[in-house]
């Protein structure tokens, strides 16, 4: 939906793009994407309405939050990423709203993003392409795609990785700072349907690390241990080595 006649056009062919319609007002019950001068935003029924936007510049995932903080910490440690191998590539096969990708890359990584969600790849789309006049040298390390990375010829890249890295939906309670957020991106995402596929894809393309993101005490994917946990107050980073010959 266009918030104002001038982007009527704009909403048509977004709406085209991700499989859905174009409507003049917001549906009587669901979610719906609202294209307006903030960015593109999801919106559901409730009362109050949840607003999703994807926004690097401001707020929770804005770039001065981004720079800050133990996750922020955690998330380049469970990586490997140093001054020394930033220039190799880190694949993040479940993009999401982008907050770790853009982490990574606002510490110098290169990260190439899939999302194969329409929906999450459109907001995501937005959120970057607002973010890119104002932070280039970050943005600009962020390649997104959409689609499933399993099915997008990465097996080229084996041996040159940095790292894999996965965040995957899953089940259970979230702290209720984030609830809002992932009830819509649940709605949205379902959880894996083959871990230990997503996992031994992961493994398969030889990067130096596969990083699996969980929550604190959810189980590890597919049931398998890590190498190696670094832990925070509410998530934790999985690390899984297919060689052990680099530092761990």
């Amino acid at each position: 939906m266009a918030a104002s006649p001038a982007r009527a056009a704009e909403a048509t062919a977004l709406a085209a793009s991700i499989g859905t319609r174009a409507v003049n007002q917001p549906p009587p019950s669901g979610y719906w994407l609202e294209l307006a001068k903030p960015g593109l935003t999801l919106i559901s029924d409730t009362r109050p309405p949840m607003r999703l936007r994807v926004d690097f510049l401001a707020g929770a995932q804005g770039y001065r939050t981004a720079r800050r903080g133990q996750q922020r910490e955690l998330v380049a440690r469970a990586c490997g990423l140093s001054g020394h191998n930033a220039r190799l590539p880190i694949i993040d096969a479940t993009a999401g709203l982008g907050r770790d990708a853009f982490v990574l890359a606002s510490l110098g990584a290169s990260v190439e993003l899939f999302e194969r969600d329409p929906v999450v790849h459109a907001l995501l789309a937005d959120g970057l392409a607002r973010a890119r006049e104002k932070l280039p040298e970050i943005i600009q390390r962020m390649t997104l795609s959409l689609g499933d990375a399993r099915q997008t010829g990465t097996k080229r890249r084996a041996g040159s990785l940095l790292a894999v890295y996965l965040d995957p939906m899953y089940p259970g309670r979230r702290r209720a700072a984030a609830g809002k957020e992932l009830a819509m991106l649940q709605a949205l995402l379902p959880a894996p349907d083959d871990e230990q596929g997503l996992l031994d894809w992961a493994l398969s393309l030889a990067p130096q690390r596969v990083v699996v993101k969980r929550q604190r005490r959810a189980r590890p994917l597919a049931g398998r241990a890590p190498d190696h946990q670094l832990t925070g107050r509410s998530t934790r980073f999985d690390i899984y080595r297919p060689s052990k010959g680099a530092d761990g």
